[in-house]
């Protein structure tokens, strides 16, 4: 059904249009590759990190998905502040989310929250990007932030909610008469939702597809997508598939012995508890923070400035700091999966650390690190790093500047200009305000040819954003260039409906009625 991920990730580059990116991703986690997937289509540009087959990191181009913009947009925090925190932040160099967090703007418990939104907001964006360019690169550049994407539940959200529905079509093919079931012995999959949970149980039936859209009642898009997803995955696939796993399953599975003794009793569990004097620290909101603090900031810290200790401690002095950083986050302290897990990667961490320290070669080798990076900071000229050029161009592409421009060159009637930079616009930040104006300049630049393919789009699009009064004042004046003057006074009653101040909806539904 799918080509191995060995053979998917044999080619370093390629198009999404021949290896989409949900087939990129599942390869990858498959694989467990650590190494960065770069995407590039027109202007936008955007570098995944992975670390054993999840992303961890992605650095985007897009003004609206950077962490400031996209906290903004939520929310969370005011243009203001975010104005003046990004100033200082490029003043000091210091990341936006730690200065955020030291002036108190956000906890280090919502900042990982917003992270691993961020990252997931990101990644999700990609499948839209279909007409890209992708290039698998070995180097990996270490994130700043310790957070990673579920890369099973990314597939399974992106082909049901982003990835355009041509491209599922185009690239999962099968006949009318092929079964599909669920697949044996599958170790992790990911969470369902009901609408999923719903189609993946109607499997059980082995039904065809026309079968499964009648057991489910859900549309066409909405199968398709999901059983796509759901055979990437390896959960679900073919009937024939299906059983030859069973089988294989079967054969490896121990035979069953001749006499079966009778079960031992199972002894009642007792329930768990912290140990004694040491209540969890889940509810506790500084412990909690604390904990995700440290294990946010912990992979941009050597082993000393992580233990904090000096470049010539002590054998003693470095057992005492290991064994206090130790206890201050220990995995005992904590109930929830989420915080306990977080703690035990930091006294991983904690240990790495000791443990580098404690070998005087190893110990050498960072002190020669240090003393590097004081060197550089001294001779330092001045030129922006590869990161910061980066960061810099990443401020050029705002949809809102785009738009802007797109707006500029519709008034001075450049049709063709105008459509360049809503095409733009609509590339960063597809929605329906950009892409109604699309619409139009592509009508205005040969209203001839594409007449009939805006007053689609343009219908559909009203149809998502009822509210739009520039798409409802757009579908009337296509209409009216169309000869479809009922069509036309509609929208433009619609749109006077919206905004009862511009006069000129009342002309034009007046010049309609006399023209009928």
């Amino acid at each position: 059904m799918f080509p191995p991920p060995s053979q998917v990730l044999r080619q370093r580059e390629g198009l999404l249009a021949d290896t989409p990116f949900p087939l990129l991703l599942h390869a990858l986690m498959v694989e467990e590759r650590t190494c960065t997937l770069e995407l590039k289509v027109r202007q936008r540009e955007k570098r995944i990190t992975f670390e054993d087959g999840a992303p961890v990191a992605c650095n985007s181009n897009l003004l609206h998905e950077t962490l400031g913009k996209y906290l903004v947009e939520k929310g969370r925090l005011t243009e203001g502040d975010y104005q003046k925190a990004l100033a200082e932040s490029v003043s000091s160099g210091l990341q936006l989310g730690a200065l955020l967090v030291q002036k108190g703007l956000i906890s280090p418990f919502d900042l990982y929250k917003q992270l691993q939104a961020n990252l997931a907001h990101k990644l999700l964006d990609c499948f839209r990007w279909t007409d890209a360019k992708y290039r698998l690169i070995a180097d990996v550049e270490s994130p700043d932030a310790t957070v990673r994407a579920n890369t099973a539940q990314l597939i399974l959200t992106g082909i049901s909610t982003q990835l355009p529905f041509d491209t599922v079509a185009t690239h999962f093919t099968f006949t009318d008469e092929r079964r599909f079931g669920q697949m044996p012995g599958v170790e992790s999959a990911p969470k369902l939702s009901s609408k999923d949970a719903r189609l993946f149980q109607a499997l059980r039936q082995r039904p065809t597809f026309n079968e499964l859209l009648e057991r489910t009642g859900f549309d066409m898009d909405a199968v398709l997508r999901r059983l796509y997803a759901l055979c990437l995955l390896g959960v679900a696939g073919f009937v024939e598939d299906v059983d030859a796993r069973t089988l294989e399953l079967a054969q490896k599975a121990p035979a069953v012995p001749a006499h079966v003794p009778e079960p031992v009793p199972t002894p009642v569990p007792v329930p768990s508890q912290a140990p004694s004097g040491t209540p969890f620290a889940d509810e506790d909101e500084a412990a909690r923070n604390a904990l995700v603090g440290a294990f946010l900031n912990h992979r941009g810290l050597d082993p000393f400035a992580l233990l904090d200790v000096p470049e010539d401690v002590q054998p003693v002095a470095l057992r005492k700091a290991f064994l206090a950083a130790a206890d201050r986050f220990a995995p005992l302290r904590f109930q929830t999966s989420e915080l306990k897990e977080k703690a035990e990667g930091m006294l991983a961490a904690y240990a790495r650390a000791y443990g580098s320290l404690s070998e005087p070669e190893q110990n050498a080798l960072w002190k020669k690190r240090r003393q590097a990076q004081r060197e550089k900071a001294r001779n330092s000229t001045g030129r922006p790093s590869t990161a910061e050029q980066f960061r810099i161009r990443t401020d050029l592409l705002d949809a809102t500047t785009q738009f802007d421009e797109g707006k500029r060159r519709l008034e001075a009637r450049n049709f063709a200009g105008a459509f360049e930079y809503f095409e733009y616009a609509c590339d960063i930040d597809p929605r329906p305000l950009h892409q109604v104006h699309r619409a139009w300049a592509r009508y205005l630049m040969k209203p001839e040819a594409h007449g009939r393919l805006v007053l689609q789009e343009l219908q559909e699009l009203v149809r998502q954003e009822p509210g739009l009064e520039e798409g409802w004042a757009f579908l009337g004046d296509v209409a009216r260039g169309e000869g479809q003057w009922a069509l036309a006074e509609d929208a433009l009653r619609k749109a006077f409906k919206l905004n009862p101040q511009q006069r000129r909806y009342v002309a034009l539904i007046q010049e309609i009625a006399r023209r009928r």
